[in-house]
């Protein structure tokens, strides 16, 4: 491979954080596989650090999500409600949706 590859496309997933200390947004776009997985955590737990009252993630941005995206969800799920902070996803994109309906974590996480 030569060096002067291109590096691997950022924008292939961001994650970020909006609105206020006590009721976070994190904004999730593009693809959520293993590539993104560190960078939602370090977004998650500045977050949680900061010890809002619930924190939201908006996935409506979503393209795609394998069960590594799944994984850090439900991991940041389990480290929310071990802080006492609500946790909940809003605007699923329908691939997200399609993915925690197959998984039967549809209730768990979308309160539907």
């Amino acid at each position: 491979m030569s060096d002067d590859a291109d590096p691997w496309p950022a924008e292939l997933f961001c994650a970020q954080a909006t609105g206020d200390d006590n009721d976070p947004v994190i904004v999730v776009e593009g693809d959520f596989d293993a590539s993104g997985t560190d960078w939602f955590g370090a977004c998650f737990a500045a977050v949680l650090a900061r010890h809002p009252t619930s924190i939201a993630i908006d996935a409506g941005g979503l393209s795609f999500m394998d069960s590594s995206g799944l994984r850090s969800v439900l991991i940041a799920g389990g480290a929310a409600e071990d802080a006492g902070v609500r946790f909940r996803i809003t605007q699923a994109s329908p691939v997200v949706r399609r993915l925690f309906e197959r998984t039967g974590l549809k209730k768990r996480l979308l309160g539907e």
